[in-house]
This record gives structure tokens, sequence and C-alpha cells, in this order.
């Protein structure tokens, strides 16, 4: 039985008096609703009814499926089937057999988050001509850990994506809304970052934390969070913002608040303050949320918390809390100029010293009186050169026997012979992106490029570009390994040099490294960062892609994964056909 033409009707007209510029858009499928027309029939090709469904995970993100007939990612979904008693019926049937995902609860109220108007092109194997699909689409969010079973014949993979990651322009923005994150086209003064203020008392045991309210629409609702919030037209930067915030949201003031680290969420900057606090939360006054306390830091595991909230709170708590020894850690301070020079200084040659005579950031290891990692950072900076800068959290890296290293950075435009240097025979600015032959460690180069990396990444972010590729020219014995795209790749049979999108938080340079490691099976080291180029990729948005020469250690054998073909090619004029602007960029930077 097919689903009842009052159900189906009553559902697009809630929808469209929610999206009353849609009523023009959407008047032909009521028309055909309401001759009798039956909507739910996947042959009526002058129009019928399709669902699918936008899960979200805790993490936020979206469960994405590689359609094996389209080629393209897409939220699961499908045609309607005569057992369907109601749209959301239908919809959790569809998402179920083709991900084996079925416990979901709807995101808000049971009105479509979108219904979009598709245009099918014609397919004559299949004895189907052009089409209109009115594809009515449901949010939905699945707790806690799920496991998916896709549906083989149809699903060739399933990934979860960042919201941003969605196809459709109004359904990427109306499913950021829900979650509370800004519109991708936002203007840069309406929301341009949010700050997050987590206060600590003294000994940072407890955390001061807020119970949001359970709204739907508001972000991470019915949570525990530290005090956070959009930036407003008249704060002046995002350290204004955290005590606006906490002022306004606690009555909190007078807390001097530290900047420890900023990170990005679907391009939505966010800046991670610390604050210390000696007293009763319950004479605070809670303006915002359902309940506000001191946490204690075992506690944190008991309560409900958004896992960015918690990966933040953790990521504070890390670095302020003082360590026993063995420490097991040290620190790099990356301190650039304007110009982007990094500030480094040439080891002591003396027995005992750590890489000799090799070029490096600044940094050292703890000491007892050091409050966590950035407290080391901050004395080692002090003591080593004589500066005092603002120094933020970058990255953490950690060996192959489990050392940490936390590596920071700040600006500083002075001259280094103004500096007085205590460890060390010479202390100069140093461009990162083109280190060539210096003598360096391994971890002293590898940090450089990420603050490099990190710098590329802003000034991206900071133009509205996204969509992040690593790409190498990968040169030996004066020739270049271009790569063939698979003949049922988008671009097709296209020639280029190998290169990525940055997977999730992942940075330019260890996307380099993994890309050129899965794609030919060479292992090389970057020698410089060549320049970048944009182009426009397959759901229509600006890609911007980060190259870097870099040598192998051996010229083969390349093992190809992605790819059907590959050349060594020695002149730009035996380059096979590429794409018009990765040409134009090899002809002005061949090596």
């Amino acid at each position: 039985m097919a689903i009842p033409a009052p159900h189906l009707r009553d559902v697009v007209t809630a929808y469209v008096s929610r999206h009353p510029e849609e009523q023009a858009l959407l008047q032909p499928l009521l028309d055909r609703i309401g001759a009798g027309c039956n909507v739910t029939d996947r042959g009526q090709f002058d129009g019928h009814i399709t669902t699918s469904g936008v899960v979200i995970n805790d993490a936020d993100d979206v469960l994405l499926i590689h359609h094996l007939v389209s080629g393209r990612w897409i939220q699961p979904g499908g045609h309607l089937a005569q057992t369907d008693a109601t749209l959301d019926q239908a919809v959790r049937r569809e998402i179920a057999e083709e991900t084996g995902v079925t416990d979901l609860e709807p995101y808000g109220d049971d009105i479509p988050v979108h219904i979009d108007v598709q245009v099918i092109e014609a397919r004559p194997d299949a004895n189907e001509p052009a089409h209109v699909h009115y594809d009515v689409r449901y949010l939905f969010r699945a707790r806690g850990a799920v496991r998916l079973h896709l549906q083989a014949d149809e699903v060739g993979a399933a990934r979860w994506r960042p919201p941003s990651e969605l196809g459709d322009p109004i359904l990427r923005a109306r499913v950021l809304a829900s979650l509370g994150l800004p519109r991708e086209d936002r203007a840069v003064d309406e929301d341009p970052y949010c700050t997050l203020v987590v206060i600590t008392d003294p000994a940072a045991t407890k955390v001061l934390m807020h119970l949001r309210d359970d709204k739907p629409g508001l972000w991470a609702p019915g949570t525990w969070a530290p005090v956070s919030g959009g930036a407003e037209p008249h704060d002046a930067d995002p350290h204004a913002t955290g005590v606006r915030e906490l002022y306004e949201e606690t009555g909190l003031e007078s807390i001097v608040l530290t900047h420890l680290f900023s990170t990005h969420t679907d391009g939505y900057p966010r800046h991670v303050f610390h604050g210390a606090w000696d007293g009763d939360p319950h004479t605070l006054s809670l303006n915002e949320g359902q309940a506000l306390d001191f946490i204690a830091r075992d506690a944190l595991d008991h309560i409900p918390m958004h896992p960015s909230s918690r990966e933040d709170t953790d990521r504070v708590l890390d670095l302020i809390t003082p360590r026993q020894p063995p420490y097991g850690y040290g620190t790099l301070a990356l301190i650039s100029n304007r110009h982007g020079q990094l500030l480094m200084h040439l080891r002591d040659d003396r027995p005992g010293t750590c890489w000799p005579e090799t070029w490096s950031p600044n940094g050292g290891k703890p000491e007892p009186a050091d409050a966590g990692p950035r407290g080391t950072i901050v004395r080692e900076v002090e003591e080593e050169v004589g500066l005092t800068v603002p120094l933020t959290h970058l990255f953490t890296h950690t060996a192959d026997d489990g050392h940490l290293t936390y590596v920071f950075r700040s600006t500083w435009d002075g001259d280094p012979d103004t500096l007085t240097l205590t460890e060390g025979r010479a202390l100069a600015f140093v461009d990162p992106k083109d280190l060539g032959d210096r003598p360096m460690s391994p971890l002293a180069r590898y940090a450089a490029l990420r603050g490099l990396a990190a710098e590329l990444e802003d000034q991206a972010h900071a133009e509205g570009i996204h969509d992040l590729v690593a790409g190498a020219i990968i040169v030996h014995d004066g020739s270049v390994l271009v790569v063939r795209r698979n003949p049922d790749d988008y671009l097709g049979g296209t020639w280029e040099t190998p290169a990525s999108r940055l997977e999730k938080s992942e940075s330019i340079i260890d996307a380099l490294h993994r890309e050129i490691t899965e794609e030919t099976g060479l292992t090389t080291a970057i020698d410089r960062y060549a320049g970048h180029f944009d182009y426009t990729n397959s759901r229509g948005r600006t890609s911007r892609q980060f190259v870097f020469t870099c040598t192998p250690e051996k010229p083969g054998p390349v093992i190809l994964s992605e790819h059907d073909r590959y050349l060594w090619v020695r002149e730009i004029d035996q380059l096979p056909p590429t794409t018009p602007e990765l040409r134009t960029f090899l002809e002005r930077r061949w090596p």
C-alpha cells in the first residue's frame, strides 16, 4: 500500500509553511498530489518523491555513502516502497538497508530539513527518460558507537565527514544551523569565530562547567561544557569575546585569561583560553543553561559532554598540569616574523649535545616547577633568548618510543642580533619554505614544516577556502613523476602530480607524506614549498592545492594504488594532458 496522499500533502505543506520562499518550487508537487497522481510511484516521470536522511553522530559528523550508480558521496536514501506507511518510515528503511543503522533519534521536529527538486538525466539502458525527483530530506542523530553494515550492491563505502562536505548548499547550511554552527557563506562580521573559556581551580583539579539548555537548534543541547560563545561585532578580538562571555554567562570578571590554542571545525575558528578561579560557583549568577558547578577531572567521564568540548577541555588540562619525573616530554617554539621566517638557533658542538651543529627552534625539557608543557616552553624561551611572547599550542608530536614534544608558536618582528643567546652558537631567522640541505634533526625539520603548514592553512581559511589539498612534485635525476587518474574517476584519464585532500584535522605535511606513500609507494624527503594554485573541484567549490618539491630515496619501484599509469617526465613539453591549473603552475615552477 502506497503512502497516503493526505500524509504527503501535510508533510509538504508544513515544510512550505516553514520555508515560504520555496512555495513556487514545490507547488507542482502539491498540485500533482491534489490531482490524485501517485507520486510515490517511481514510474511517474513527471515527478515522484524520494527520500534521504542526514545522520549525525555524537561528534557532529554526518554519514556519507559512496553511491555506486552515481559515483558520488551522498547521504543515504532512495525510492519509496509499497510497504512504507509514512515518509519517516521510508527514510528509516532506506538508511537501515544501505548502512545498517537503525537506532535513530529525530533531530528537532518531524518537519523535513529540506525538500530538493532534482532533474534526473535519462538512462536509456534502464528505459528511463529524464524525470524529476522531489527528495524529502530528514535529519537524525545516532548516539554512541555506530556500527555500519553496508548494502554491497549499492554502496561502495561509507565515512563520517564534517557537515561542510554535504554537497547540496541549502542542505549543508540548514544542517550546520541545526547544529548551532554558522553558515559557510556568512559575512565575516556576522560570526567570524567562537571563544571557549576553560576555568579551573588554581590546582587544575576541577573545571567550571555549565549544563546547557536542552533546546532544538542549540549547539550541543543538554551537555556539560565550559563557557563559550560566538563573537559579536563590538568584540575587539577572541580575548575580548572570552571576557564578555564569561561575564555574561556567570558574572565572573577580572579573570586573567591565557590563549592556549586555536582550532577549526567546519571552517569555524575556535579560540580556547584558560583562567584560574578559587571560588564557590554557587555564588555566581547563571544566565545561560540549567546548572553551573566545578566538576572534578576524574568525573568528566561520567557526565554528558560534546566530543569537541571534551577534547578541548582535556587539551587545556594536558597543557597546564605539572608533571612528575620522569616527565616524558619536551617542547619547541616556532617563533615567526611577519615575513614567515622562523627564529632558529645553531646548536653547540660540545660533547653530549643532542644533534650538535644542527639548526633548531628554541625549546627544552621540563623542570619541577613548570606548570605543564606550556609553563616549560614559556620558561625555556625566556631563558634561551630572553623573549616573553604569547605562545599557543600548535600540535604534539609522539615519537616511536612514546616521548612527547609539545610544539608551540608565536610571532615576533625584532632583530635576532638584539637577543642574548644562552644556548647555541648562532641565532637567525630562517625561511621554512626552503630549508634545503640545512643540517637539522628530523623532528626540528618536521616541526618547522608543520609551522609553515599552519600559516598556509590559516591564510586559506581567512580567504574562505576550506577544501585543502597537499600536492607533491617528486623529482629524480631531473625528471618529474606524473600519474594518470583511473578512467572511472572524476576527470578520468587526466595526468597529475600525486595529491591528496586533507583528512579531518590533518595537516598539509602529514597529508603529503601519507598520499605519497599511499599513491606511489615511495619514501621521500620534502625539499621546499613551491607554492599553491586554486581550482574548482567536483562539488563546485574552490580547492587550494599546496605543492612541495620532494626527492625520493630511490626512484622505484612505483606502486600505484589510485592511478593506472605513471611516467617520469624530463621537460614540461613532454607533460601529457592535465588540468589547465596544474599545467600553468608547472610551467612557472618546473624544477
